[in-house]
């Protein structure tokens, strides 16, 4: 069973804590580091964020996170690279998040399967197209037992949740303010994931 999916079956009536970073900081080693530090600390699960060069739904705390990482020679092969050195010892689920740009130069299928290989559960795409992702990547992202994961706004009609909830499997992401991400205090600049049934 994908790891996203054990862990919502699981959990009962247990609040789930997802936590962000942006791999390639603070220092271009130290991913597998962080993920392991938070996964002593108890996070259930964890967004490994691939820094993009213009990252346009981003707030300033995270585009100078991805700056930074990109300074650092931070790249979608070097993450996989680092997530495959910590994969033994890594239990709960990792979801990359990133925009569609490095994924479709890195490809499609070579992308899926990577993640399969580093032990990844899912992605969180957020400039990807619903019929984009029906089209072309569910198809490969099932192949390899990956989820992707969708985003919704306090805006999408019930109509389209459903539609959303019937063409993926894990969770659905609310985002839970129209504001760009990390624009907030901290207490409200993420988005909560929720599972819709």
């Amino acid at each position: 069973m994908n790891k996203i999916n054990e862990i919502f079956a699981h959990r009962g009536d247990r609040k789930l804590l997802s936590l962000y970073f942006c791999a390639g900081t603070p220092t271009l080693d130290g991913t597998g580091q962080v993920i392991k530090t938070m996964q002593r600390r108890g996070i259930d699960f964890i967004e490994v964020g691939i820094p993009f060069s213009d990252p346009l739904a981003d707030g300033p705390v995270i585009q100078t996170a991805a700056t930074k990482a990109l300074k650092n020679g931070i790249s979608v092969q070097l993450i996989f690279d680092q997530l495959k050195a910590v994969k033994d010892e890594v239990s709960i689920p990792l979801i990359l998040m990133g925009y569609l740009n490095p994924i479709l130069h890195y490809g499609i299928e070579r992308f899926c399967q990577s993640c399969h290989e580093c032990g990844v559960s899912g992605m969180i795409i957020p400039d990807l197209p619903f019929q984009d992702y029906l089209d072309m990547v569910k198809p490969v992202a099932d192949e390899y037992d990956l989820r992707v994961i969708m985003l919704i706004t306090p805006e999408t009609s019930d109509e389209r949740i459903r539609f959303i909830d019937e063409h993926t499997d894990g969770f659905i992401y609310m985002v839970s303010s129209a504001a760009i991400t990390g624009a907030q205090r901290a207490s409200t600049s993420r988005s909560r994931p929720t599972s819709v049934a």
